[in-house]
C-alpha cells in the first residue's frame, strides 16, 4: 500500500497509458483496447465533474452556513447551479429561456470587455515610435474592418483590413501555432521522462 501511495506509481498510470495510446497512433495496433482507454478517460472526466459538484456544495454551503466572507455570492451560485441544473433535464423550454436570455447575454457582455481592452491598447501605444504607429494603424484598419460602418466611411478599410489579416496576422499565427507545438513536444517528453509532474499537483 505504501507505493500506491508514493508519486512514481501515479507518473507510472499517467505515463503507460500515454505510451500505448502513442504507440496505436503510429502503429494502428490494438486499436480496440485504445477506443476502451479513451473511453474510460471520458469516464474519469465525468468523474471528477462529481467530484466539483461536490466540491461546489461543500465550500458554498460551508460559507453560507457560517455567513463567511461574500456569503451573498454563494447563495447566487447556489441557485443558478440548481437552476440550471434542474431545467436542463425537468423542461429544456426554461432551460433554452435561460441560454437565451440570462447566459448568453452575460457572455455578450464579457465579449464587449474586449473593446475595453482595445481602448487600453491605443492608450499604451504611443506615436513617438515607428512600432506605436503600426501597432495603432493595424488596430484602426481591423476594427473598422470589422465594424459595419468601416466600410460605409471608406471601401478601402475592408481591403487593408482583409491583407492585414491574411498576411502578417497569418503569418505571427503560424509562428505562434509552431511554438506551441514545439512547448507541447518539450512537455510531453518531459512527462515521459516524470520530469514534468504538474498533474500530481506539484
Amino acid at each position: 500500500m505504501s507505493f500506491i501511495k508514493q508519486k512514481e506509481f501515479a507518473i507510472i498510470l499517467f505515463v503507460l497509458p500515454l505510451l500505448f495510446l502513442l504507440f496505436n497512433y503510429y502503429t494502428g495496433i490494438a486499436e480496440p483496447a485504445a477506443s476502451e482507454l479513451i473511453n474510460w478517460g471520458s469516464y474519469l472526466w465525468n468523474f471528477s465533474m462529481i467530484i466539483g459538484t461536490y466540491s461546489l456544495f461543500r465550500v458554498h454551503g460551508t460559507n453560507i452556513a457560517k455567513k463567511g466572507k461574500d456569503w451573498s455570492y454563494s447563495v447566487v451560485i447556489f441557485i443558478s447551479f440548481v437552476t440550471y441544473f434542474v431545467a436542463s433535464y425537468v423542461s429544456p423550454d426554461v432551460f433554452k429561456l435561460i441560454l437565451d436570455y440570462i447566459q448568453t447575454p452575460i457572455m455578450l457582455t464579457i465579449w464587449m470587455g474586449g473593446f475595453a481592452t482595445l481602448t487600453m491598447v491605443f492608450r499604451g501605444a504611443r506615436t513617438k515610435s515607428y512600432l506605436g504607429v503600426l501597432l495603432l494603424l493595424g488596430s484602426i484598419f481591423t476594427v473598422l474592418r470589422m465594424a459595419p460602418i468601416g466600410p460605409l466611411i471608406w471601401p478601402g478599410f475592408h481591403t487593408i483590413g482583409m491583407w492585414i489579416n491574411d498576411v502578417p496576422n497569418m503569418a505571427v499565427m503560424r509562428a505562434i501555432t509552431i511554438v506551441m507545438g514545439v512547448g507541447l513536444i518539450a512537455t510531453l517528453v518531459r512527462e515521459i521522462l516524470g520530469k514534468e509532474t504538474h498533474y500530481l499537483g506539484d
